[in-house]
């Protein structure tokens, strides 16, 4: 390479900085194994729509003998959609996020007919559109965000290797993966520790049965969150208006009357 011109040297250089940089950006490769464990990747990316229905049986520690039992609906939709709701005895909130909107929309079952609506601020509406890209896209890199692979790590007692998932406004996912077979062993989000357990397989992907959140409160209490699915459906038809935003009939204001 002695002889060449110093032009020719200045391309492999510059060739040699973009595969460096193709380098540096590869995902890890615990991910590649990850989604093979939970199914054929042609499957997963052809996954559209999913529709969990279950339940959630949530325990506050200031109550602890009391389980605050409730009926939950699930929906996510690509490429930004997602609709919660959460049904107990008396009320039915449901969370709807449509692309860059989302609200609350809360329903007492004493009063239906007049609902109450919580426009969700822009932080919100980040953290829905985060957890909505990581139950559609499967350890993708999020879009407009990052992923790091942080190396090994035991978490209880596997072999891990600790992946990122870092979204706008700074939230993180930080997931633990069997280094062996990609099985995802544990996620934290924050204050929450959230972890997986039994098996519903629908098409050939493995959904869990179970999921527990345990949320670490600022006074060190622990808030513990368990949703149990019964039935998962991929790709039904989902119709626009079940992330329609919510519209009111507001009646003419009466002339106030003169003092």
């Amino acid at each position: 390479m002695g002889n060449m011109p110093k032009s020719t040297h200045r391309l492999a250089a510059c060739a040699l900085g973009l595969l460096l940089s193709a380098a540096l950006r590869a995902e890890p490769a615990v991910l590649g194994l990850a989604r093979s464990y939970l199914g054929p990747e042609s499957t997963l990316d052809g996954i559209q729509t999913i529709h969990y229905v279950g339940t959630l049986d949530r325990v506050d520690p200031a109550r602890p003998a009391a389980v605050e039992h409730m009926d939950l609906d699930m929906l996510f939709a690509k490429p930004m959609r997602q609709r919660l709701r959460a049904t107990n005895g008396k009320l039915v909130l449901t969370t709807v996020l449509d692309g860059y909107d989302a609200w609350d929309w809360l329903v007492s079952k004493a009063d239906p007919a007049h609902p109450r609506v919580k426009w969700l601020t822009a932080n919100e509406v980040r953290q829905l559109r985060a957890s909505t890209w990581e139950n559609l896209y499967y350890y993708k890199a999020p879009d407009g965000g990052a992923v790091d692979d942080k190396g090994p790590a035991t978490v209880d007692g596997v072999v891990c290797e600790e992946v990122d998932f870092s979204h706008g406004g700074g939230t993180v996912y930080q997931r633990f993966f069997d280094r062996d077979d990609g099985r995802l062993v544990l996620t934290v989000r924050g204050a929450d520790s959230i972890r997986e357990s039994g098996e519903i397989r629908v098409n050939g992907v493995r959904f869990p049965k179970t999921i527990v959140t345990i949320t670490k409160r600022p006074d060190g209490r622990e808030l513990d969150a368990t949703a149990t699915f019964y039935t998962i459906t991929l790709n039904d038809p989902v119709p626009a208006a079940e992330f329609a935003s919510p519209t009111f009939s507001v009646p003419p204001t009466a002339p106030a009357a003169p003092k």
